[in-house]
């Protein structure tokens, strides 16, 4: 053993001495955040500590609310910061790497540093320095700095590492959402009464849209339906008849939960990333696996709705098959186009605004125009890199991903409830190659050389 693995040793025991000391003053969730923050060391590895951020995305809401004990619910739980923390530190290791700058990174990286100048400046100016506050500004600023070390180069690009264990984490949370529907755990029973999560249903087994492991059904639905998303393009992209249809079952099954969720933007987000595979990418026999996944969708559908419609007020036909003046998700949305009358009205924004079901209006109601207007740049280049990845068959798995996240980004505000990490995961490695973008420019040596 050298010095250094030493050092390491008598460092994560001392770790473990103070662990056990605090658990005995202060509350569980906070030795919780310390041991999680003590891996991350022992890790010692930013992509590491980035993959144990990304399973807590959509698995530290159960844990808050196991270790809430019988309520199921704690104040100002400090375990909801973690994996925010987690992208923090590593963020903060790799801000002052070199940087691989091309031209071609100009436009996003100023899209993306004028968001983030734009709710700094929000906040400042309306002295919004209150925790929830600045949590909810931290959710969309962290996620984009780390965007912006991902595709600059300040760090390894994590996306092979992440598509490895977004298959397991999918299955897992999936299955759980299932198994909340038909059982609903007592933490999950005690969390909807406490929080009082009334919209979603009752608290009784068959009566519930599934939030599983997640707060709420919406990021629960996030999730759910970028691993769809990701697992119908490697069933478009990747070669040998078993691993193709292994990946559309796989997406089958999860579409059961995600409809359990009664998020309607998610399933139809996953059906126009379908379709686009089906249309731009598929060949082959994966010109049929896609029309077979959707006909297996819709019949899942139906059956939920003929078998719980009946005896649940939320997942009924009318949820997913009417849409009309009383739909109140649809008014709601539309009422949303009256900010966009007068948008100079809301310069700086109010971080305290209540959340609307609208990424960009809600970031210019809550932080401000420039604010709003940089996210929107940023999504819509973005967006285009990505079909440009599709056309040209590079990247196309999370070129894919990509997409999804745009057009659910017109349906609620995609960066809330931790889901903004995996956005800046994916946002960051399709930053990385708009080389179509960009047109070639002559090497100055061979001009030298013609010139002479």
């Amino acid at each position: 053993m050298n010095g250094i693995e030493l050092a390491k040793g008598g460092m994560v025991f001392a770790a473990a001495v103070v662990l056990v000391v605090l658990s005995l003053h202060v509350p569980m969730q906070v030795v919780l955040v310390a041991i999680g923050l003590m891996v991350a060391f022992i890790i010692n590895r930013r992509v590491g500590a980035l993959i144990f951020a990304v399973l807590l995305i959509p698995t530290i809401s159960l844990i808050r609310r196991i270790t809430a004990g019988p309520s199921g619910y704690t104040e100002a739980d400090p375990l909801i910061l973690l994996p925010l923390l987690l992208v923090v530190v590593v963020v903060a290791m790799s801000w002052t790497r070199p940087t691989v700058l091309d031209h071609s990174l100009k436009f996003t990286h100023g899209a993306a540093s004028a968001t983030i100048a734009g709710i700094a400046v929000s906040v400042l100016l309306t002295t919004s320095f209150d925790m929830n506050g600045l949590f909810f500004a931290g959710l969309i600023i962290v996620p984009l700095m780390l965007a912006i070390v991902l595709s600059s180069g300040r760090m390894p690009p994590v996306w092979e590492q992440v598509a490895k264990v977004l298959p397991w984490l999918g299955f897992f949370v999936g299955s759980y959402g299932i198994i909340q529907f038909f059982f609903v755990p007592s933490w999950d029973r005690a969390w909807m009464i406490t929080s009082k999560l009334t919209s979603i249903g009752l608290p009784f087994p068959m009566e519930v849209r599934v939030f599983g492991a997640s707060e709420s059904p919406g990021p629960y639905a996030l999730f759910l339906g970028l691993v769809v998303t990701f697992c119908l393009s490697n069933a478009v992209v990747l070669t040998g008849g078993v691993n193709r249809f292994g990946w559309v079952a796989l997406a089958s099954y999860l579409v059961f939960p995600l409809i359990l969720s009664g998020v309607r933007s998610a399933l139809l987000s996953v059906g126009i990333c379908a379709l686009i595979l089906a249309l731009v990418r598929a060949t082959g026999i994966a010109r049929v696996l896609i029309p077979v996944f959707l006909i297996v969708g819709y019949q899942a559908l139906t059956l939920v709705i003929s078998r719980f419609g009946t005896n649940s007020t939320i997942l009924n036909a009318d949820r997913y098959t009417e849409v009309s003046a009383g739909d109140d998700s649809l008014v709601a949305r539309l009422g949303l186009l009256k900010y966009l009358a007068n948008p100079l009205q809301h310069l700086v924004g109010n971080p305290n605004a209540p959340v609307v079901d609208n990424l960009f209006i809600d970031t210019m109601l809550r932080y401000g125009l420039l604010a709003a207007a940089g996210l929107l740049a940023l999504h819509i280049s973005i967006v285009v890199i990505a079909v440009g990845n599709v056309v040209r068959k590079q990247n196309e798995v999370v070129s894919v991903c990509a997409i999804f996240i745009g057009i659910l980004s017109l349906f609620g505000p995609s960066f809330n409830a931790l889901f903004g990490i995996l956005i800046g995961i994916v946002f960051g490695t399709v930053m990385t190659a708009p080389k179509f973008l960009v047109r070639k420019r002559p090497n100055k040596r061979s001009l030298a050389s013609v010139n002479r």
